[in-house]
């Protein structure tokens, strides 16, 4: 009988080791107008959306599964200036009452070319969502939280030239999802 708990613990063991694995990623591009992708997953979704303060951007969503790497990266040089969080209930990222009812974090971001909004939205298996930086500066590809089952909405300029496609699967930190429109540096106009 211990024989067996044994390789059961060994099992879980290396599931736990490889569920919380943390890749060296470089990006494929080392443009700072490249958008990166912030998670593993499969592009779930690419629409035209209206986002809380009344303007339409483009929505890039991202499902995660409990397979991927859990790791979540920045998408781009950018500087977070506000985190929100939404406790709440696990639910499966297919329930209707998941943008209600489910665990969510919202980060505002701006970068040099635009602002840029992400929601983290936990799935059936994540215990919570775990961010290490609310506040502040990364550098492209930097990580910042984990998330180990859910998916991600980016909301992103309108001008953003989107490179990716429904059904794509994309490795955070690494996979270009599109480049922000070159307007100038929002800096200089500061």
């Amino acid at each position: 009988v211990f024989d067996l708990f044994s390789w059961v613990f060994l099992v879980l063991l290396f599931f736990t080791a490889y569920m919380f694995r943390n890749p060296e990623r470089l990006p494929a591009e080392d443009d700072d107008m490249a958008v990166l992708s912030p998670c593993d997953g499969n592009i779930t979704s690419i629409s035209k959306a209206s986002y809380n303060d009344g303007k339409e951007y483009i929505k890039v969503e991202i499902q995660k599964t409990l397979l991927e790497a859990s790791m979540l990266r920045a998408p781009t040089l950018m500087n977070i200036k506000k985190t929100t969080r939404r406790y709440g209930l696990m639910l499966s990222s297919n329930s209707f009452l998941r943008d209600k009812l489910g665990e969510r974090a919202t980060i505002t971001c701006s970068s040099r070319y635009s602002e840029l909004f992400i929601n983290i939205n936990a799935g059936i298996f994540a215990r919570k969502i775990e961010l290490f930086k609310t506040v502040g500066p990364l550098k492209s590809a930097q990580r910042f939280g984990i998330l180990v089952d859910g998916n991600i909405e980016l909301y992103l300029a309108l001008d953003t030239r989107i490179k990716v496609s429904v059904g794509d699967y994309v490795k955070a930190g690494e996979s270009v999802l599109g480049y922000f429109a070159h307007k100038g540096d929002l800096n200089d106009k500061q």
